[in-house]
Formats: C-alpha cells, sequence, structure tokens
C-alpha cells in the first residue's frame, strides 16, 4: 500500500530548509486551511467555557458583528458568590439532584454575555451570538429582547426543545453550527 505524502506549498521549494524548518510547519503544507472567523469562535468557546464553575455544564457564548467580538460570557455563580467546585452544587438537597427548582446558583453564558456587553456599554442590537450549547427559553426571550440577529450553536440542549421554532418565529437566525476542526477541538 503507498504511503500517502503531503504535498508542500510550490513556493517552499526555492527556501532553504534550514528556514523552513523555523516556519510553522502545518502551513507550508497544500492542505493547510485558515480557521474561518465562525471556526476560530467556535474554538475560543472551548476556551471559554473552562471559566465556568458549574460540576455539570461548560457552557460558553460569544457575541459579535462585522468579524469584532464585542462581550463574551459564561455560565457561573453571581461575582462575589461562592463556586460551586468549592462548596458543591446547591441543587443537591438531602442527596438528591433537583433539577428546574430555581435552586442553581449559576447564570447561563448567554445572559453573562449579554450583561457583560450592558456593563460595558457595547451595543449587541443586530449582533449575532454563538454559543458552546443551543440556549434555553429564558435565554432566547432576552436574545430576541436585545435585538440578536443570529443564534450559531454547536451542541444540542434536550431541555425547551421548541426554541430555534419560538426564535425563528420572532425574527432570529438559528444554525447549528458544524465544522470539521469542531470535532477536532473536541476530542483534545
Amino acid at each position: 500500500m503507498k504511503k500517502k505524502t503531503k504535498l508542500l506549498r510550490k513556493w517552499t521549494k526555492n527556501v532553504p530548509k534550514e528556514i523552513l524548518k523555523e516556519m510553522i510547519s502545518e502551513k507550508l503544507y497544500a492542505s493547510y486551511e485558515r480557521p474561518s472567523f465562525k471556526d476560530m469562535l467556535a474554538e475560543q468557546l472551548f476556551v471559554i467555557s473552562k471559566r465556568s464553575t458549574c460540576l455539570f455544564n461548560r457552557v460558553a457564548a460569544i457575541i459579535f458583528k462585522n468579524d469584532q467580538i464585542l462581550s463574551i460570557g459564561y455560565n457561573g455563580p453571581s461575582k462575589g458568590d461562592v463556586h460551586c467546585y468549592e462548596v458543591g452544587c446547591s441543587r443537591i438537597v438531602n442527596g438528591h439532584l433537583k433539577k428546574g427548582a430555581g435552586l442553581c446558583r449559576g447564570s447561563h453564558a448567554e445572559l453573562n454575555a449579554i450583561c457583560n456587553a450592558a456593563k460595558n456599554g457595547i451595543s449587541i442590537n443586530g449582533a449575532s451570538m454563538m454559543v458552546s450549547v443551543r440556549p434555553c427559553k429564558i435565554c432566547a426571550k432576552q436574545i430576541v429582547n436585545q435585538g440578536i440577529k443570529e443564534v450559531y450553536y454547536i451542541l444540542e440542549y434536550d431541555i425547551d426543545k421548541d426554541v430555534k421554532k419560538y426564535l425563528r418565529r420572532l425574527g432570529v437566525k438559528v444554525i447549528h453550527y458544524k465544522s470539521k476542526n469542531i470535532k477536532k477541538w473536541m476530542t483534545k
């Protein structure tokens, strides 16, 4: 069986090997593709979500417009409140996980990104948002209220399944963002 070799870009044949060794090797091959702006945002979501202090979910949101990041957010408790990983999840009561009981001390990534923009005097009207997990209904309401026109999401959310229909009905484009690069980042 023949081994498939990567083809170097044509211009590299005129560059001495010692100089090529100093360059970023993956960019020297014809197969290299520069990530799109949205690919870059998707990768940043995974990094930003690491700031989350939740014991169950790592979620991040980025608000952007005209290829410019306006605001970011991740899920976690209010500023100054205790972190879940330090004291435990407030939804665990008498050894049972209480879902949907309003006990969570955290705020969603989408709401934090919206609030961070407001706190810094940044208009997000007409902007787009990319989130690591599809928004819930509460976040979707604020996305509409703030004039966000597009929502890109990477992973499905198994609750509030009608959110896509709700957002679309109110004029927000909803796009399940897929890229060959996302699978690479998720497995790292």
